[in-house]
């Protein structure tokens, strides 16, 4: 008895410790197996199911086609895609090899280049005006010769123009004859100037003192060297003082008149080299230099005109000739990128730098000019920096998509993911049904 009761004494003693034993390895157990149905309710989190590219708003848990574009679903699984979310930022965008195979998506190291560019205007050739001038009468008389007797005819300073009556000029002629006589220096000299503004040339005024003869008629001579433009009379004609009776210019050099859009005047510069291409020397470049910009700008066609001076190379270039003015303009260095891969977004000038391996994200810089077919960048890239040079819309146009869904979220809009139409998914039963009616009756066959 003693033996049985100091057994029952010594249980009691430890009940409490095997209790505890108890409940440890209970607990221990529901912890691990509510672990593994954690574990497991994740996988099956996993699931797989297929959506559009374009409405990631349809959703299916078989292929099929978007009830919406018709386009084929693809297959996304819905913890990836978390996950993949939850380490890419919200401007973010991930492309893999070949979706940017797909989308056309080449990239650029940004440097420094040459800031040249080269604008091209239609123009014409037109007379230097400080270079055209005219010959008129000096008084009134009678044409007797003309030397210079036709159109284009091409004179020397020096050369006699035509030969003139004029009884004005038998009166000056005998004036200063007289003043010679009674030696009076003031009649002298006014009588001479005299001679000079109905143009005699001090060697013929000369003569007239030597010979002490007056001679009816005055052999006028070109006072500047040019090309005959004009000729306004014919021999024996009367000319009052005043009369035009030669338009003369000099056509050694030829001013070229172009018009450019006002956005492209900062470009250009006096004193900047320019090139003229003509049709009628196909081929030929002929070289010239701004000379002069014009203070106005034309209120109809938001133009300015830009005045350039060309040599005529041996008379190959005429007046009104037209042609194609190239204006070329340097700026200095800077960021040239393609114009393809900056995106205007209203206010917002966008370019999508490659962030890593098949990611992109928007980076907002300011443009400066166009230099053919790339883009100034002042601000917000870095040389070295890498971008997408081409399919930065396509890349934007996702960005938009990505952020459409974002938003809706974002305003509380908690509908459930738009499945398949109820005719797709009729049509789909209706096909699983005959499959099934099918490969029972090859079974019943077989």
């Amino acid at each position: 008895m003693k033996t049985l009761k100091n057994i029952f004494t010594s249980n009691i003693k430890h009940l409490p410790f095997t209790i505890f034993l108890f409940v440890f390895v209970a607990v221990a157990g529901c912890s691990e197996t509510n672990k593994s149905g954690e574990h497991n309710q994740k996988e099956l989190s996993k699931k797989e199911y297929w959506t559009c590219t374009m409405h990631p708003q349809v959703r299916s848990d078989r292929p099929g086609a978007c009830p919406i574009c018709n386009m084929e679903l693809i297959k996304k699984v819905e913890g990836a895609e978390e996950q993949m979310n939850a380490e890419e930022s919200s401007e973010m965008i991930m492309l893999s090899g070949k979706k940017q195979v797909l989308a056309n998506v080449s990239t650029m190291v940004v440097k420094k280049e040459t800031l040249q560019d080269q604008i091209s205007a239609y123009s014409y050739l037109d007379f230097v005006e400080n270079k055209r001038k005219t010959i008129s009468a000096r008084f009134n008389g009678r044409i007797e010769k003309l030397f210079a007797d036709k159109t284009g005819d091409f004179i020397k300073e020096g050369e006699p123009l035509f030969e003139i009556y004029s009884p004005d000029l038998v009166q000056a002629q005998n004036d200063f004859l007289i003043a010679l006589n009674n030696s009076s220096t003031n009649l002298i000299s006014a009588s001479k100037k005299k001679l000079e503004l109905f143009g005699l040339t001090n060697i013929q005024i000369q003569e007239l003192e030597k010979n002490k003869e007056i001679s009816l008629t005055l052999t006028y001579h070109s006072p500047f060297s040019g090309t005959v433009i004009e000729k306004k009379v014919q021999d024996g004609d009367y000319v009052n003082e005043g009369s035009i009776i030669y338009d003369v210019a000099d056509l050694s050099t030829l001013w070229s008149i172009a018009e450019i859009y006002e956005n492209d005047l900062s470009k250009i510069k006096i004193g900047n080299s320019v090139k003229l291409k003509l049709s009628s020397y196909p081929g030929e470049e002929f070289n010239g230099k701004v000379t002069f910009i014009y203070p106005t700008i034309n209120s109809q066609s938001r133009t300015v005109k830009v005045r350039s001076e060309f040599a005529s190379y041996g008379g190959k270039l005429k007046p009104q000739m037209y042609g194609e003015t190239i204006f070329s303009s340097f700026g200095g260095q800077g960021l040239l990128v393609a114009a393809d891969a900056v995106i205007f977004a209203g206010k917002r000038t966008v370019v999508w730098v490659k962030a890593d391996k098949g990611k992109f994200e928007p980076r907002e810089v300011k443009v400066g000019n166009r230099y053919k077919d790339k883009y100034h960048i002042i601000s917000g890239l870095s040389e070295g920096t890498e971008i997408a040079a081409t399919g930065g819309f396509l890349i934007d146009s996702e960005s938009q998509l990505k952020s459409g869904a974002e938003t809706g979220h974002q305003h509380g809009d908690n509908q459930t993911p738009k499945t398949l139409s109820t005719n797709t998914q009729a049509h789909e039963n209706h096909s699983s049904q005959k499959m099934e009616m099918k490969s029972g009756k090859e079974d019943i066959v077989r």
